[in-house]
């Protein structure tokens, strides 16, 4: 079997009480079994706080209740949770143990990652020299899991590596995010005829720059679009919608000037940009082995890049708190993330294709 990682995995430590945005909000966390049974030996006065603040959600599921600002109910004034603090990190259930650890698991493939909804994984990656995987084999030939189909599974471990390469390689982000949306048109085209085997046939070319007097209004469309979704927090949609306001208003030659001005700015904001996109292929990439939709995610991974730089355009400086946010409103949300890639797939396609 083999494992994979970011190579900065290992770097990442919970802030604790000074991050700058706790996990313990917004998520209405649902225990384990076992952690259930754990919370009924809890010392006094703890366990009957822990119980108190159980209650059964609208799916019938116990789990943690939150309060007015969306915040668990059992956090405390200096950002802790108190299972934590004071009974030991042993005792949390286990999701909130692995957060922000996310694993994906193919039976002969199990990959882990650092979801960017921490803005302390967010800062690993934007502060990552450049995004690399380390990789284990323990040489046994595992077989993919039922279900999942070994040669789909195999297409899909060329063509993630192909574009890790190209993303990794020179040339401008948007010229590589127009490639790789007409390499996924390929591959698309290969699993809905069922031609697995013919996926590495296909091969991504970096196109010649060109001006693209289309990507601000494309740039508008996009957040507006993002818009449209169900948010974690209303103050999301407030700054989709105020930030394409402000791009709708620019004139073509502030637009250029602003995005001039940015990377001037931010002198690392290609490299920045390069790990997110990065990122965003490894998380999301080979989860087209369940449904085929390898278009949708592709197109995915170029319109949160997208949507994030032209964000970061207003706010220089402020880009771990936008990934972090969008992270959290997306791509943790799956609906929020299927009705993205549906979309993508199909009617938002070709304003995608023209912000590139």
């Amino acid at each position: 079997m083999i494992e994979r990682r970011p190579d900065y995995y290992t770097q990442f430590h919970c802030l604790g009480g000074v991050c700058p945005d706790t996990c313990c909000r917004d998520w209405s966390v649902v225990p384990d079994e076992a952690a259930l049974a754990d919370y009924a030996t809890a010392p006094s006065p703890l366990r009957e706080r822990i119980a108190q603040n159980l209650v059964t959600d609208e799916d019938g599921d116990i789990c943690f209740r939150l309060d007015g600002g969306g915040m668990c109910a059992l956090l405390t004034p200096d950002g802790l949770c108190p299972i934590q603090r004071d009974w030991g990190e042993e005792h949390l259930c286990a999701h909130c143990a692995a957060y922000p650890r996310f694993i994906e698991e193919y039976g002969c493939l199990t990959e882990f990652s650092l979801a960017v909804s921490c803005p302390e994984a967010a800062r690993l990656l934007l502060e990552a020299p450049r995004f690399a995987l380390t990789e284990m084999d323990d040489g046994k030939a595992d077989p993919p899991f039922d279900g999942v189909d070994p040669d789909l599974l195999a297409g899909l471990e060329y063509s993630r590596a192909q574009v890790l390469a190209l993303l990794g390689g020179g040339g401008g982000l948007w010229n590589k995010f127009r490639s790789i949306l007409t390499y996924a048109e390929a591959l698309q085209g290969c699993i809905d005829r069922g031609e697995y085997g013919k996926m590495t046939d296909c091969t991504p070319t970096l196109t010649l720059p060109e001006d693209n007097p289309q990507r601000q209004a494309s740039a508008v469309w996009l957040l507006n679009a993002l818009a449209n979704l169900d948010p974690l927090r209303p103050d999301w949609l407030t700054l989709l919608k105020d930030r394409a306001q402000q791009l709708s208003l620019l004139s073509r030659a502030k637009y250029t000037a602003l995005c001039v001005d940015y990377a001037r700015a931010n002198p690392e904001c290609e490299r920045q940009f390069t790990n997110l996109a990065c990122y965003f292929v490894f998380r999301h990439w080979h989860k087209a082995v369940n449904d085929d939709m390898l278009y949708g995610r592709a197109a995915f991974v170029c319109a949160a890049v997208a949507a994030l730089y032209h964000l970061a355009l207003f706010q220089s400086g402020e880009e771990i708190t936008l990934w972090s946010r969008f992270s959290r409103e997306v791509e943790h949300d799956e609906n929020n993330l299927d009705e993205v890639v549906w979309a993508l797939s199909g009617p938002g396609r070709s304003s995608l294709v023209s912000l590139f």
